[in-house]
């Protein structure tokens, strides 16, 4: 199958998906609760079918296993720690999701549970891939491109990655159709980047952006359904493995810049508001800052986009 009629079928199979899941989770009444405190503007939400997560989940995951015995030469290992990556947050995510929607409250599971939770996958996994993928001992520096040799001491700098950016991509799903968008582009740069050395790697990194252009025919504002933290933790950790095999951990700051001001934004606001009694933003993270600014989802979607483009642009013009 080549690279475009995979795509198409990527995004086909995630655009029934996700709208034969709509009508199943209103039927179950899984909806969204809004936090209390939280933009006014988003109680008109509540009750938005969430988990939506599990539909593109599921599609990528079938579509990677098709790859496993139909790719030429395909990489078992990477394929599979992909996978294992991808379903062991988005599970985390959903446990986080039921409990939200059993208690009806927009508190899940808590913050402690979750880190444990995270801490804990993220161990596994960086342990397994250091023992069992060659050449995992050692970083790429951005711009200079210098290989900087860890040793065993990479694997804390596996899980800061996997738990930091996997925390830093949730953060950033807050607005119809956000995290989606500008996860795309990031996608589609791992595609290209991976593309002459990672073939295994590229082709799961295009069926991700195929999935989510698929689900975001559906979460474009004003949502018809959310991915929850089912969705938005499988999206960091698919991220974060890909880029974690080819070595290049340390681009994410630059391919992922938004997450990580997204998380910024939440770590300064709340360092202002202990210390000083201030807030630095109207809300965080910053995405509602800009709502309450008074500028409509959609044109920050479009501008966060547009942001994400030119540093995948970036990081792939670094990279190569």
């Amino acid at each position: 199958m080549s690279v475009e009629i995979l795509l198409i079928v990527s995004i086909i199979i995630s655009l029934i998906a996700t709208k034969s899941l709509i009508p199943l989770l209103r039927r179950q009444n899984v909806g969204q609760p809004i936090r209390a405190e939280g933009n006014k503007q988003h109680y008109a939400k509540a009750g938005t079918p969430t988990m939506g997560g599990m539909a593109f989940i599921s599609v990528f995951i079938v579509l990677n296993i098709y790859l496993l015995f139909r790719q030429e030469q395909a990489n078992y290992f990477q394929i599979i720690i992909i996978q294992l990556a991808t379903l062991a947050y988005g599970a985390i995510g959903f446990i986080d999701d039921y409990t939200k929607v059993k208690k009806k409250d927009n508190l899940g599971l808590t913050e402690k549970q979750k880190i444990i939770l995270q801490v804990f996958v993220a161990l596994i996994l960086s342990l397994i891939v250091y023992f069992f993928q060659d050449g995992m001992s050692y970083l790429v520096v951005p711009i200079i491109n210098i290989n900087f040799d860890m040793g065993i001491f990479v694997i804390p700098v596996m899980i800061l990655a996997l738990v930091g950016a996997t925390n830093a991509v949730n953060l950033t799903d807050g607005i119809d159709g956000l995290l989606a968008s500008v996860s795309i582009p990031v996608f589609f740069g791992i595609f290209i980047i991976a593309s002459e050395l990672y073939s295994s790697i590229s082709l799961s990194a295009l069926i991700f952006a195929g999935v989510l252009i698929g689900y975001l025919a559906f979460n474009a504002n004003p949502a018809s359904i959310f991915m929850g933290d089912t969705g938005s933790m499988a999206i960091g950790a698919a991220i974060t493995m890909m880029m974690l095999l080819m070595n290049l951990t340390l681009y994410l700051l630059i391919l992922g810049a938004i997450y990580v001001a997204e998380a910024l934004s939440v770590i300064i606001q709340v360092i202002s508001f202990k210390t000083r009694g201030k807030r630095v933003f109207l809300m965080s993270p910053i995405h509602h800052h800009f709502e309450l600014k008074g500028h409509k989802e959609p044109k920050i979607v479009a501008n966060f986009m547009i942001i994400s483009i030119i540093l995948t642009s970036l990081t792939i013009y670094l990279v190569k």
